[in-house]
């Protein structure tokens, strides 16, 4: 039996040892950290203050389906959906398996098509977190100089790793307009995701970002943007000017879609896409 199975079968059989009680805590902690009265949540599910409140209170059992309306009224992700359907003696929904488990093949293959499709420019596949799950060679090459000692390390995000190397600080021509903006990035992150090591490592990155405080009259005094926001990178032997897109799944039914971010990198310039094919040209062969 496959890693899938397993999973939906220990689920269904853990459903009905959860007791109802846990929903109304759940429901109510959930709304409150989305800072939504009972009104609020009641507009947004489509239903009456009154209901909610009944709901809270244990008072009426949710059906599976308003506690699928709950979960989208709440922006939830998968993970919390599951964790309130269990709470409500519900079976969950949705698969909760990471990035490189078996179950996650069809998951790794498009972004292993995607990451070497933009080759000779960078990309990256990342979680919430911002944690590198796979990069192409163009993205290790140069990523991984500008960083520093340390590199590329898949338990730490790539946000906090740029905020804590001073070699990658001092190459980015706009780091406090580049800083604001992964600050704000974490902060969104963070007001989703579910307890746990990615929340941890957002509040760690947070944290980095917070605590460069010698930089922080400059972060909110960084000029205008423009169309899109520019990494400039700028060293003695390097001048390049990127702008990145991210992809993610369309409709994820399971973590390790949900979680997946691709980033790609793409010369704003004529020069930089020079730059950047001259650099990939450099790099050995696979």
């Amino acid at each position: 039996m496959g890693r899938q199975e397993d999973f939906a079968i220990s689920q269904i059989a853990a459903a009905p040892l959860r007791s109802l009680a846990d929903f109304p805590a759940m429901l109510g902690r959930l709304r409150r950290q989305r800072g939504l009265s009972q009104l609020g949540l009641a507009l947004a599910a489509e239903v009456s203050q009154r209901h909610v409140s009944f709901l809270e209170t244990g008072r009426t059992r949710p059906s599976r389906d308003m506690v699928g309306r709950l979960a989208r009224a709440l922006d939830l992700t998968l993970k919390d959906e599951n964790a309130l359907l269990l709470a409500a003696g519900f079976a969950p929904a949705h698969g909760e398996h990471a990035f490189g488990d078996e179950a996650a093949a069809m998951v790794r293959r498009v972004t292993d098509l995607a990451l070497a499709a933009h080759e000779p420019f960078p990309a990256f596949a990342v979680d919430r977190a911002w944690r590198p799950l796979s990069a192409n060679a163009p993205a290790a090459a140069l990523f991984g100089a500008l960083i520093g000692e340390g590199g590329l390390d898949p338990a730490v995000s790539l946000i906090r790793a740029a905020a804590g190397s001073a070699a990658f600080r001092g190459a980015v021509a706009n780091w406090p307009q580049l800083a604001v903006h992964f600050l704000g990035l974490a902060q969104a992150e963070a007001w989703r995701a579910p307890p746990g090591p990615m929340r941890a490592e957002l509040d760690a990155t947070i944290a980095a970002l917070s605590a460069l405080s010698t930089e922080g009259a400059r972060l909110h005094a960084a000029g205008p943007i423009g169309a899109a926001l520019i990494l400039q990178v700028r060293t003695d032997s390097l001048s390049l000017d990127l702008v990145s897109t991210v992809a993610q799944f369309g409709a994820p039914h399971d973590t390790a879609a949900e979680d997946l971010r691709i980033e790609f990198f793409y010369p704003a310039d004529a020069a930089s896409e020079a730059a950047l094919r001259a650099l990939a040209a450099d790099l050995p062969q696979r």
